[in-house]
């Protein structure tokens, strides 16, 4: 048996739809106060010349670091997850500038200055030279050893890992 649509009912999707849309705006609404009072907050810190020091995992480090990663993850955050926007606070207290994309720190968020665009072309060489990395013995001794400096705070982000491996190993980088 086939159930036809009527106009009544479409018109009741469509009234459904408008309804999920104006709930949807009223969160997107909520969540721009939420931001530009954290960023009210950040401000006054940065004016107050505040520090935001280092996160240790056994709370031996700042206390302002733990408070903030500390209360991301009372709320279910995942602690790697807290600890990159720990990056992106710390920076912002530090310089006094607004946080745009909270979400910067990961993949797609934020580009590096002067990124090139992304052609299918430009993606697949980097892709060569990435596989090329990859497939070399020292790798993942690498990227673990990356990703803890990460962790621990010792580099804000991974580009100033990378950097600062291959400015180690003797590479100019202009």
């Amino acid at each position: 048996m086939k159930v036809f649509m009527t106009k009544i009912s479409y018109a009741a999707q469509a009234a459904s739809v408008a309804s999920k849309l104006v709930e949807a705006k009223s969160h997107d609404d909520k969540a721009l106060s939420l931001r530009e009072g954290a960023n009210k907050e950040i401000a006054v810190m940065h004016k107050d010349k505040v520090v935001v020091g280092r996160y240790s995992k056994d709370g031996a480090g700042c206390a302002i670091a733990t408070s903030f990663v500390d209360t991301l993850t009372k709320a279910g955050w995942a602690k790697k997850t807290a600890q990159n926007y720990l990056s992106l606070f710390r920076e912002a207290v530090k310089t006094g500038k607004p946080v745009k994309d909270w979400g910067g720190t990961k993949a797609g968020g934020r580009k590096a200055a002067g990124s090139k665009p992304n052609s299918a072309k430009g993606k697949k060489e980097f892709a060569d030279k990435l596989a090329t990395a990859f497939r070399d013995a020292e790798f993942e001794g690498f990227i673990n050893d990356l990703e803890s400096s990460f962790q621990d705070d010792e580099i804000q982000t991974l580009i100033e890992g990378v950097k600062s491996f291959l400015e180690a190993s003797g590479i100019e980088l202009k």
